[in-house]
């Protein structure tokens, strides 16, 4: 006989799970977010990237409630968004670049009163986060910048201790010295606190340091999402001199993701899982790089915008 499971057990359950979105849509009139499907368990970062107006922050809007769906499922630490919408919610913290507080109270003032509702929510970790974000409590929300606002956000989301995070362009408005003390302070709070974080960037060189997996969106699509380790694996850069570089592009080799050929010579993408032997051999002569991020992006919605 099956014994029944103690709160401990089913805590320590839900903590191994944070985010889970299956078949995630939204239609207006002139923009759809189509068959979003993305998992992200505790403890790890999945990095959202797209141009903008690709649906990142609708998809983060939709996940977090703020935004009714048109279909689709959504799970946060197992609970149904749509048959425990609150007790869902209450284990989101979300960093929006939109106003979300009284703009005319205190940074304390706002952290108490939005406090209470989340169960989980500490006067004393509020506290001592506004102080690891340089802020004090007593300034008003209205008079700070838009990197203090969402310093201030953070130092609210984590305070009430949620098992997702969803970040949309949070190290946008950033200084670049704070910008790297907030990654570092993030990939604490993720591993400390099994927290599994959607974060939203254009910022690919943030993603590149922090990310465990990678997701990438265009025009409301989801073209790619695969962890970072895989997509290193995949793709890499191919360069050489113009001459390879045109017997290449005439070839039209499905391998290639895309190529730009000039005067002095050519850069291609190409993915690893689809090289045939043609291409193959061509590569032994051709200097072979490492992707970056902002190129994989570039050459992936290029692709797919044709």
């Amino acid at each position: 006989m099956k014994h029944a499971q103690s709160r401990t057990e089913v805590d320590e359950e839900m903590r191994a799970h944070g985010l889970k979105t299956e078949g995630l849509s939204k239609k207006y009139r002139n923009f759809q977010l189509s068959d979003i499907s993305l998992e992200v368990p505790a403890g790890s970062i999945l990095g959202l990237l797209g141009r903008n107006g690709a649906g990142k922050t609708t998809a983060i809007k939709l996940i977090s409630g703020h935004t009714k769906k048109s279909g689709g499922k959504i799970w946060i630490a197992q609970k149904d968004m749509d048959k425990e919408p609150i007790a869902a919610r209450e284990q989101i913290g979300l960093i929006l670049d939109e106003p979300m507080f009284f703009e005319t109270k205190s940074l304390w003032e706002n952290g108490k009163a939005f406090g209470r509702f989340y169960s989980g929510f500490q006067e004393a970790s509020f506290r001592n986060w506004l102080s690891v974000c340089k802020l004090n409590r007593s300034d008003w929300l209205g008079m700070l910048s838009k990197g203090d606002r969402m310093k201030f956000q953070f130092a609210f989301a984590v305070s009430h201790h949620p098992r997702v995070l969803l970040l949309d362009e949070p190290t946008g408005n950033l200084d670049p010295v704070f910008r790297k003390e907030f990654l570092n302070i993030l990939q604490e709070v993720v591993e400390e606190e099994q927290i599994g974080v959607l974060f939203s960037s254009h910022l690919t060189s943030d993603l590149e340091q922090i990310a465990d997996v990678v997701a990438l969106l265009e025009q409301g699509e989801l073209l790619y999402a695969e962890s970072m380790e895989k997509l290193k694996s995949r793709y890499c850069l191919l360069k050489g001199d113009p001459q390879t570089g045109k017997k290449l592009k005439i070839s039209a080799e499905p391998g290639i993701i895309g190529i730009q050929v000039s005067r002095v010579g050519f850069e291609a993408m190409a993915d690893l899982e689809n090289v045939s032997e043609n291409l193959q051999n061509m590569m032994e002569t051709i200097m072979q790089e490492e992707i970056d991020l902002s190129k994989w992006m570039y050459y992936m919605t290029k692709r797919a915008r044709k």
